[in-house]
């Protein structure tokens, strides 16, 4: 006779986790040891039978009682969780955990499943939200200064003669003496360092500001065994072409320097725009986070900080670097990277949660065409394919999120 369901009960606990217990009539239980029986017999090999022709009591004594408990619970736990989250109508975020206890009577089983579910969010109230917009401007200054730095990049080094050098100079050298561990400082090296450059160690550098052809520096850089000893052969200054419209034509295809000036002073627009738009929307789900209950599972943030890793693995192999490369340069292993990452990841998880929230309130959606723009504005962002850029999001949760 079949046993009267029981109705299972949940709690919640901090971290949006939630505990049910789910009792399992002993009935059920018998119909899934009957199912692992006709799974195991087909499966089992058991000497002096066909396969799948042993009796049940001989395959029992042949793999073992718990054996068969175990394929039995395999398949009836996740079913009998599954049921209770549906009738409990809990969003899980991650696996459960399973803990099995044997009822006081001794009849059926007492199912405990501890899971991590979709946090509840109470929001401010965010129309009443009022943060200043900014109205960003270019002077000629700021063109001026973009002007330089093309001028910078279009510049050639000239040697300076018999001029000692100075900070920014560029001085060509060898190197006659150093410890082993500085690599790049072999001896027998020609280098052609810029003198506060930032390449060689800093008290390297510093003996170089003064140098003229011919002298011999010497440095002891901090930390090292031994002295460096250079001799230099000349020193380079940048020469910079003159801004005129000859300069224009040769770094745009702008006719004039007047045109190239408008050129960038409408660049400058856009770019300090869209600044200010990022700027907006970043300091507008501040306001909002600050004032928003959400109280996350570990297991979100966790699987974030996962995310923003493998992001910032793509960034690096880009860059034709390595993860392994890129912790050696910062003296990190991996936990101390994640736990570096986790800030980052826990902002990225509220703020998606919150946005969800607020367009499910509102009752937002959007439409293809505006999803590809969204994805060619942050790919463009990355600076990566759009096409490769949503590939990505449609593997894990991104696209949907965008929707």
């Amino acid at each position: 006779m079949a046993t009267a369901p029981v109705k299972n009960a949940y709690r919640t606990e901090p971290g949006s986790r939630a505990v049910l217990e789910i009792a399992i009539a002993e009935d059920e239980v018998g119909r899934a040891m009957d199912r692992a029986f006709a799974t195991l017999v087909q499966r089992v090999q058991v000497p002096g039978f066909r396969r799948g022709k042993a009796p049940r009591t001989v395959l029992e004594r042949h793999v073992g009682t718990e054996t068969l408990r175990e394929e039995a619970l395999k398949k009836l736990l996740p079913e009998r969780y599954a049921k209770a989250v549906a009738e409990a109508g809990l969003s899980p975020v991650a696996p459960p955990s399973f803990e099995i206890k044997e009822p006081a009577e001794g009849r059926g089983l007492h199912l405990i499943a501890t899971v991590d579910v979709y946090p509840q969010v109470t929001l401010p109230d965010y129309r009443a939200l009022r943060v200043a917009a900014e109205n960003p401007t270019v002077a000629d200054e700021d063109v001026e200064r973009v002007l330089e730095d093309l001028r910078d990049r279009h510049g050639h080094l000239v040697s300076a003669g018999d001029a000692a050098a100075r900070r920014g100079d560029f001085v060509l050298l060898n190197v006659k003496r150093a410890p082993q561990e500085l690599k790049r400082l072999q001896p027998g090296k020609e280098l052609l360092v810029e003198a506060g450059g930032g390449l060689l160690p800093a008290e390297v550098e510093a003996a170089l500001e003064g140098a003229r052809p011919g002298d011999e520096r010497t440095a002891q850089p901090a930390g090292s065994e031994g002295p460096v000893e250079v001799h230099v052969l000349d020193v380079r200054r940048k020469e910079l072409p003159p801004l005129d419209d000859a300069f224009a034509r040769t770094v745009s295809d702008q006719p004039t320097l007047a045109a190239l000036r408008d050129l960038l002073r409408g660049r400058l627009g856009k770019e300090r725009a869209s600044a200010a738009e990022r700027d907006l929307r970043a300091r507008v789900v501040d306001g909002l986070l600050a004032q928003a209950h959400i109280d996350l599972p570990e297991s979100m943030v966790l699987h974030e900080v996962e995310h923003v890793l493998d992001d910032l693995v793509q960034r690096l192999r880009s860059g034709g670097l390595s993860l392994e490369t890129y912790l050696r340069s910062q003296e990190k292993d991996e936990a101390a990277l994640r736990a570096d990452l986790r800030p980052a990841a826990e902002r990225r998880v509220r703020t998606r949660i919150l946005l969800d929230e607020v367009a499910r309130h509102e009752a937002l959606t959007l439409t293809e065409e505006e999803i590809s723009t969204a994805i060619e504005k942050l790919a463009e962002e990355a600076h990566e394919d759009p096409g490769k850029l949503k590939a990505r999001l449609a593997q894990g949760e991104g696209l949907a999120g965008l929707r």
